[in-house]
């Protein structure tokens, strides 16, 4: 019989970045993102806008952002979703490498959709997704997420384009 797993959201404060940089800061993390790994301070930064659901780059968007957190308060991954003036949402997410391939991000992900969604009338969430990483492309599928759109050659991905994946949650 296997183990049922129970997670909570802790929604993501400036505190978080020290102890949760050790983990987004792993270079396994990046492998499907193009962005560099960012240093401590800018995850500070970064962290806090997150605490006050405002992005520091898009003063229109919503960011709703979570450490995904065991009952024995273990941290496994992050999941944010940015809500736009025209309630366009995106979905992204984590998981810390020591805690991948265990079942954690579909119920960290349902969490936070289930709380988004009771704040916002979206009629829909998006997840774009670099077309290498099926483990990600595995997780929004489970959580019924449908391939809608494929951007060939949008992402520069390991010294070659690559085609990004657009997948959509309807409610």
């Amino acid at each position: 019989m296997t183990e049922k797993i129970i997670l909570r959201l802790e929604k993501v404060t400036e505190q978080h970045a020290q102890i949760i940089y050790p983990y987004i800061s792993d270079p396994q993390m990046y492998k499907y993102i193009e962005e560099p790994i960012p240093t401590l301070r800018e995850v500070q930064h970064n962290f806090r806008f997150a605490a006050l659901e405002k992005s520091p780059d898009n003063e229109t968007m919503t960011w709703l952002k979570w450490v995904a957190v065991t009952t024995h308060n273990q941290y496994v991954g992050m999941v944010e979703i940015g809500i736009f003036d025209d309630l366009y949402a995106e979905i992204g997410l984590m998981t810390f490498a020591p805690f991948q391939k265990q079942g954690y991000a579909p119920l960290y992900c349902s969490l936070a959709i289930a709380q988004t969604q009771k704040r916002f009338p979206l009629s829909s969430l998006h997840a774009l997704i670099n077309e290498y990483n099926l483990a990600s492309c595995k997780v929004v599928e489970k959580l019924g997420f449908k391939l809608k759109k494929v951007n060939k050659n949008a992402e520069f991905f390991q010294g070659q384009l690559a085609d990004e994946l657009i997948y959509c949650l309807n409610f």
